[in-house]
């Protein structure tokens, strides 16, 4: 089970793939314009990290009757990048294109997030080269 499970998986993540590639060519043939870019991929990571650290934040001012702003303009900062995103996409195709693209788009962008995040962890882990501490004079 833990096979097809895998193989599921890799299957689901090609023909998400497949189709990002597909949306792109589309998109670059008509309107010469691509969806999937890193800039955009960057600005959207950053516009979730910073919503998702914006709703912590607020949540435990709100509990500890601390200041409430910091974390209110996390979250707006995040959701102006995310409109922004939005606008550019529209700009650059038509309505129905851009709204159909930018919500392909978040959705795809926002799991790569998570998935990015932990990779990040692990390879600053990983560079960081932590050894173990040893008390000499107990």
């Amino acid at each position: 089970m833990t096979v097809l499970t895998i193989i599921g998986i890799l299957s689901l993540v090609a023909i998400v793939y497949m189709l990002m590639m597909l949306f792109d060519d589309y998109t670059y043939k008509n309107y010469n314009y691509e969806f999937f870019q890193w800039n955009s991929f960057i600005i959207m990571a950053g516009s979730y990290l910073s919503i998702f650290i914006g709703k912590d934040m607020y949540v435990k001012a709100l509990a500890n009757n601390g200041d409430i702003l910091n974390g209110q303009l996390l979250i707006i900062f995040g959701a102006i990048a995310l409109i922004y995103v939005f606008i550019i996409n529209i700009k650059n195709t038509n309505l129905l294109v851009g709204t159909f693209g930018s919500i392909f788009q978040f959705t795809i962008y926002a799991v790569l997030t998570v998935i990015s995040f932990f990779a990040l962890l692990v390879i600053v882990l990983f560079l960081s080269q932590t050894k173990p501490v040893y008390v000499i004079n107990k």
